[in-house]
This record gives C-alpha cells, structure tokens and sequence, in this order.
C-alpha cells in the first residue's frame, strides 16, 4: 500500500494535495469557530495560524504519518476545507479519514460526504487498503451521523481517549469500513454522490 499524493475528482469538488497555496482560502474558510469545537485546535484567526496548521500537515506528509487535501470547489476554484489520511499503515494495508473539516456554509450539502467517498474509494480501489477507520469525539453527534451515513459500522467507544487543550477528557468513537463493507456500500453512495 503506497499512500502518495494525488487529486482525486468528484461531481462537484477536486481533493487535491494540500499546500502553501491554500493559505488564503482556507483561512476565510476556517474563521468560525464552530469548525474547531471538536478538533482540539484553536480557530486559525490569521494567515500564521493557517500557514502553521497547513505547514504542520505537510511535515507529517513527510514522515509518512499524513497525506492531507485540499477540499476544492470544481465551480471557482476555491478551498473551502480539508481531509486526511491519518494513522497510515501499510503493512496492515489500513488507514484512516482524519483532520476532517469543512467552512460551515457547507455543512448539509453533501461535500463532505462527497470528500469521504472519493478518500475511501481510492484507499480501497486503488491502494488496496483492507481497513479505513474514522473517529470522532463522543459529543460530536452531527460527525457520528454524518460517518454512519457513509455505511460505516460503530467499533466502540475509546473511554478518556484524550485530554483536550481545556482540560476535557475526550471519549472517541471509532468507526470502520472494511473491504467486505466496500464491496455493498459502494453504489448507494455513488448514487448520493452522483458518480459512477
């Protein structure tokens, strides 16, 4: 499993490996603090917080622990969120859908399901990958609503996973589709998606 970058299309985006060019258009789509509830981050209020965010992907791209993308929006071009591979393991041929994150105006349009369908097509149909895992923190009910509508099967819930920049004690809720799941979740989502 050889987990490089490359775009991936789909009916109404481009993910597209993530640089220093969507600087711009990710801060203006990161500046509202709703997106970041969750993701244990401050909101990325200046062109430095992005730029350290995006530079801090790119040192992982390197170390081969992350593969991020740009959401872009086919119509004008534009960046209007992110996705990742994380937790990438070729000898298990796993990985998972990460660093999630979309500027809310989008939220409810199916973009975001339209970056996970295109992450987890090609991790199954093109890097051979057996497992694509996804977690989300136990009181983000929207996330889990939005994964299980991808067909993933609930795994559990990893009790105080983590300790927030706050103080919380995050439980996490793990998420997986394995190549079996693939092969009778594939053309329901297409269909939402609207590809083939």
């Amino acid at each position: 499993m050889i987990v490089q970058p490359v775009t991936l299309t789909g009916p109404r985006i481009d993910l597209v490996p993530l640089t220093l060019t969507h600087t711009e258009d990710l801060l203006a789509a990161a500046s509202h603090d709703q997106v970041w509830t969750y993701l244990d981050e401050p909101t990325p209020a200046t062109r430095e917080s992005i730029r350290a965010l995006i530079l801090e992907a790119l040192d992982e791209q390197a170390a081969g622990q992350r593969l991020p993308f740009a959401i872009v929006l086919r119509e004008n071009g534009r960046a209007i969120g992110s996705m990742s591979y994380i937790d990438i393991q070729p000898r298990h041929r796993a990985l998972e859908l990460g660093w999630a994150w979309l500027a809310p105006e989008y939220w409810q349009t199916g973009i975001g399901r339209e970056a996970s369908y295109l992450l987890i097509r090609h991790a199954f149909e093109r890097l051979d990958a057996v497992r694509v895992a996804l977690k989300t923190d136990a009181r983000n009910a929207r996330s889990q609503r939005a994964i299980a509508g991808l067909g993933a099967v609930r795994e559990g819930v990893f009790r105080r996973h983590r300790i927030l920049r706050d103080g919380h004690q995050r439980d996490s809720v793990f998420y997986s589709l394995i190549r079996e799941d693939w092969d009778s979740v594939r053309d329901g989502l297409a269909a939402q998606v609207g590809t083939d």
